[in-house]
């Protein structure tokens, strides 16, 4: 190798080399950087987490000597943005929060739950909202109490704060004391109030009537479905729950059932023509839905790509209809089956109702100006799972309009939806 080359080489990687040794260097000073911009962060997502329970902690406790209506929704408010605040706060935290279940779900029903009192009617509360708040109240002074005492160790140095580097083995591990495993041993002996039915989204839910068929008479409904004999279907799967549900196939069919029915249906092949019309195809939903005994149906939604039409059916009561158990059923526009089923959140109950709010003074709710151009009535569900009698008022602008639904026991304005057109989904 001449001397020339071997100089050359030489040369070349000592420059290689302090070029990678640079370069290392200024990784290494923005990696310091990271880090010390990721602990800021940390910290500061903890000390919001600290003042924000004890924000929420002060809202219970002032909500027990509230008796003004104003205030009472100003510091339910003030209670319900305090949770959302926590809850968002632990979530920034660099460990994972499923560990902290308990006090995660103990947030969130507890935001939801003051979020909740803020559409109560009457100017009062009463006895029993005053005792859940007494406990829910107890329970977040006893968190703000444990996150300051957290606070406490962590200013002092006598634990520390968890890195993102650690994040997927950090809960609890490690030789030095670590903030989540101080969070995750008082995990262990939180205790939340116990649950109760109130009109939010973490009420429990309200038990729909069980069915009664048995495996038998499951089978014979798929079959029924499918258009095949028992013996033709396999059985897929079954799930011993309260439900018995179970799932048998029949070529490229699936089909599910529960106790209380039919529940799904679901082809796996492709349509790649359309022979049918819209109207057709209608008609070949509304043919299968009769003869596997759904009765009562109003169809208000439809939808497709061409090749599949979907339509969304509701049941109706005294001919109102409840969209929140509506079910929906999608039609292969070549040959006329049926694609897809979706029955799950289905319910053939009556429910008793009282309407005590005509359509007249429902439209007196608008504010001056506006006018609703159609008025009709609807069984919606709140969020807490409870059946509402509504009056649905479409109201039209410029900016597209909006849907103004009046509770029709208290005449009050309920929901607001934007966009006239349209029909209301799941609530």
């Amino acid at each position: 190798m001449p001397i020339k080359f071997k100089r050359l080489l030489v040369i070349y990687t000592a420059a290689a080399l302090i070029s990678l040794s640079a370069y290392a260097y200024a990784a290494s000073g923005q990696l310091d950087r990271l880090r010390l911009t990721a602990g800021y962060e940390s910290a500061r997502a903890f000390e919001e987490a600290v003042s924000s329970v004890a924000d929420l902690s002060a809202s219970f406790k002032k909500l027990a000597y509230a008796t003004d209506e104003a205030l009472g929704k100003s510091l339910c408010a003030q209670g319900f943005a305090a949770a959302q605040s926590a809850e968002t706060a632990l979530a920034i935290l660099p460990f994972e929060t499923q560990e902290l279940e308990k006090l995660q779900g103990f947030l969130g029903r507890a935001g939801d739950y003051v979020g909740s009192l803020c559409a109560l009617t009457d100017t009062r509360l009463s006895d029993e909202h005053r005792e859940h708040l007494r406990a829910y109240g107890e329970a977040a002074a006893g968190f703000a109490a444990q996150l300051e005492t957290v606070q406490a160790k962590l200013h002092n140095g006598s634990i520390t704060m968890d890195t993102r580097e650690e994040r997927l083995s950090n809960i609890g591990g490690g030789d030095e004391p670590k903030l989540s495993a101080q969070l995750l041993d008082y995990e262990g002996g939180f205790e939340a109030p116990a649950e109760f039915a109130y009109e939010g989204r973490y009420s429990p839910a309200q038990a729909e009537a069980g069915g009664t068929l048995n495996q038998v008479e499951a089978l014979e409904i798929a079959a029924k479905a499918a258009g095949v004999e028992a013996r033709e279907l396999r059985e897929e799967f079954d799930y011993e729950g309260p439900e018995g549900r179970r799932c048998y196939s029949a070529g490229g069919l699936l089909i599910g059932v529960s106790s209380r029915g039919l529940e799904f249906m679901g082809r796996s092949r492709l349509v790649s023509e359309a022979k049918l019309t819209p109207e057709q195809a209608r008609e070949k939903a509304e043919a299968f839905l009769k003869k596997m005994g759904y009765e009562d149906l109003a169809f208000y939604e439809e939808s497709g790509t061409g090749f599949v039409t979907t339509f969304r059916c509701a049941p109706t009561q005294d001919g109102v209809m409840r969209p929140d158990d509506a079910l929906s059923i999608s039609i292969a526009m070549d040959d006329g089956s049926v694609y897809a089923l979706d029955a799950t959140h289905y319910s053939s109950r009556t429910v008793e109702l009282d309407w005590e709010t005509d359509e007249d003074e429902a439209r007196e709710t608008l504010p001056e100006g506006v006018e609703a151009v159609s008025a009709r009535r609807l069984i919606l569900k709140s969020p807490g799972g409870s059946y509402l009698p509504c009056w649905e008022l479409r109201c039209e602008d410029e900016s597209g309009g909006a849907r103004v639904y009046v509770d029709a026991r208290t005449g009050r304005q309920c929901r607001v939806e934007l966009g006239a057109a349209g029909t209301i989904g799941r609530a």
